[in-house]
């Protein structure tokens, strides 16, 4: 696995995108000026059991992981009838 090298500055300005990378399994290697200084990895054990097969498999080359994060938007389904609140309004009078 790779290892991620960040500088003191940008890991600063952006913590949190680095944090998921970490949370995600790979160590990163905090610089000042160009020298490594810290290194930054999980919890051993902590890792989510899905992504630790997940990786173990696409090491081994039986999965190849997605390398986009969206999914493709599905069109809203359009449902004939009256507008729903009129139709609790309606269910509410009911019950008095």
């Amino acid at each position: 696995m790779a290892r991620n090298t960040v500088g003191a500055r940008e890991l600063k300005t952006r913590l949190g995108t680095y944090l998921r990378l970490v949370q995600g399994g790979r160590p990163l290697v905090v610089t000042d000026r160009g020298r490594p200084i810290a290194e930054i990895r999980p919890l051993s054990g902590s890792k989510n059991p899905v992504h630790a097969a997940l990786e173990a498999l696409d090491v081994v080359g039986l999965i190849t992981r997605s390398t986009s994060r969206s999914l493709r938007r599905c069109k809203p389904m359009s449902v004939g009838g009256l507008p729903m609140s009129l139709t609790i309004m309606e269910d509410r009078e009911d019950r008095r």
